[in-house]
């Protein structure tokens, strides 16, 4: 994992709380509040107990989303894949959560398993300062989040997307330039171009 990555992963793990959704067998999203128990260079451990939906949906599909809010306002989202852990990481999980032991005391603990959430992609967006800021990360071999907009080679220079745009994060020129570290993402370049030269990039 880069240094990147291990700095998202940590925070996810400070912030802790984390909204975790998946879909369900009728292809309904589902999403239910958990703890990010273990953050290390494998990725981030949580814990379900075998009785839960939230349980069957994780080992039918593989698949997570976490999303999560900092103290001072920034935001955290992500995707990613994840598979059964060995079930030692149980007892790692109670050892680095202690307070796990009043809610599964004893063996109880073994109705539980943990899931090691090992590739995704995801963003850090700060909404407090002016210009926002927003940053992309992967780890695990996936391919960081690509999306937003940005402005072709059709742009005339008229300099209408740089004078809407909320955060002024795009330099005008021909073709003008969006900075994808600032921009919000509102789409409003796109509705003002008088010749349709912005255009959306495509995340997955």
């Amino acid at each position: 994992m880069n240094e990147k990555a291990k700095k998202y992963v940590t925070m996810f793990r400070q912030v802790k709380i984390a909204s975790a959704a998946t879909v369900d067998a009728g292809g309904h999203p589902q999403s239910r509040i958990i703890n990010i128990m273990i953050a290390n260079d494998d990725g981030m451990y949580i814990v379900t107990s075998k009785g839960k939906p939230f349980y069957k949906q994780l080992t039918a599909t593989g698949e997570i989303a976490l999303s999560a809010m900092c103290p001072d306002c920034q935001s955290l989202k992500f995707t990613g894949r994840l598979r059964l852990a060995d079930k030692k990481w149980v007892d790692e999980v109670f050892l680095q959560n202690p307070g796990m032991n009043e809610v599964y005391p004893g063996n109880s603990r073994y109705i539980l398993d943990a899931f090691l959430i090992y590739e995704g992609s995801g963003e850090w967006f700060d909404l407090l300062n002016y210009p926002i800021s927003r940053e992309s990360f992967s780890y695990g071999g996936a391919k960081e989040e690509v999306s937003g907009y940005f402005i072709t080679d059709d742009c005339i220079g008229c300099g209408q997307c740089t004078e809407s745009c909320p955060q002024k994060c795009i330099a005008p020129g021909v073709p003008c330039r969006i900075d994808g570290s600032h921009c919000l993402r509102c789409g409003l370049c796109l509705e003002v171009c008088p010749v349709g030269a912005v255009a959306e990039l495509k995340g997955h």
